[in-house]
């Protein structure tokens, strides 16, 4: 017999970075001595020869599928997990989900579009978007360049600190909501954390990456791919997507649409919906049905499409609602 599925806590999987930190902790990662944390994978079902991670999946973390992986449960639970959401490449889940800490700021990159990818041997599709859980006082995100800057510019400055000031610089405000499409030049800075859901996919082209600022080993960075990716959407890059914040849907595209909600107190009845969606607690605690203790910050679980339960508030309470498939609104 097949046994149901409950809504999926899974063990995040963290990820080392020379950029990164410590303040994962305060999002309940237990988090290796001595070691800067950068990335905790959180919903991630990644092949390994797909990215220089380890072991890039998560498993279910308590329950009767606990152990398993996403993809094996897509193999025998597939239309309970998706619904009509058709999966990734190799029966795979189509939704890549972390928490980054940017102690230090992050490269400066591209990821490619659909339009590249048959000029990009072994790349994937990568969009994705910044949900600001924390920001020190006049830290900043970089997202498309400088009003007056063109690609040669670019290229021109490309590896060295030339490239700084080409950058469109915004504040970092926590709540704030930024969409990272495919082609749009981009940078993390340093004292920021965020949520990031993203299509699944590791593809990253570095065009600069403060090694000397911050006495960090060199790591190679990616001239041609990076230029054939801008170029290519230069114009998200001249007009990036605006911020977003309050509730309701924040981001809407073809792979995932992000929604928030807050609430004081009260109960949220969850339907049956055509694909499966992500709840990640932002603020406060949150019960659901078939899990053995509340969430709270930092706290993610997958509903399958096929689930049906309850969500309960307690105090004041965020979260975010990361729908991957059948884009009906609501919870």
């Amino acid at each position: 017999m097949t046994t149901s599925l409950g809504p999926l806590v899974l063990t995040p999987r963290l990820v080392p970075k020379p950029w990164g930190g410590r303040r994962l902790a305060a999002l309940g990662r237990d988090l290796p001595a001595d070691v800067p944390v950068g990335e905790s994978w959180d919903v991630a079902d990644l092949d390994v020869s797909t990215t220089s991670v380890p072991d890039p999946v998560t498993r279910v973390a308590h329950g009767p599928h606990a152990g398993r992986t996403l993809a094996e449960l897509i193999s025998t639970h597939g239309s309970q997990l998706l619904g009509t959401t058709p999966p990734a490449p190799g029966g795979r889940f189509p939704l890549l989900l972390k928490h980054l800490d940017a102690r230090q700021d992050l490269s400066v990159q591209v990821h490619p579009s659909q339009r590249v990818l048959h000029r990009l041997p072994g790349a994937h599709l990568k969009t994705e978007s910044w949900v600001v859980i924390a920001a020190k006082p006049g830290a900043g995100l970089m997202l498309g360049v400088a009003s007056g800057v063109t690609a040669e510019d670019v290229d021109r400055a490309f590896g060295t600190t030339k490239v700084v000031p080409l950058l469109r610089r915004v504040p970092a405000r926590v709540g704030d909501v930024h969409h990272v499409p495919a082609g749009l030049l981009h940078a993390l800075g340093a004292g920021v954390v965020v949520a990031e859901p993203q299509t699944p996919s590791d593809t990253t082209y570095r065009i600069y990456d403060w090694a000397h600022e911050y006495g960090r080993a060199p790591r190679p960075l990616h001239r041609q791919e990076a230029m054939l990716c801008l170029r290519a959407e230069w114009a998200v890059n001249v007009d990036p997507p605006p911020s977003r914040a309050g509730d309701g849907l924040l981001v809407g595209t073809e792979h995932y649409r992000i929604s928030r909600r807050t609430t004081s107190e009260g109960e949220v009845d969850v339907h049956e919906r055509p694909g499966p969606r992500v709840v990640v607690v932002v603020g406060g605690r949150l019960d659901l049905d078939g899990l053995p203790r509340p969430m709270t910050a930092g706290g993610i679980a997958v509903l399958p499409a096929t689930w049906q339960g309850v969500l309960r508030a307690s105090g004041h309470t965020t979260w975010l609602d990361v729908d991957i498939g059948g884009f009906v609104g609501g919870l």
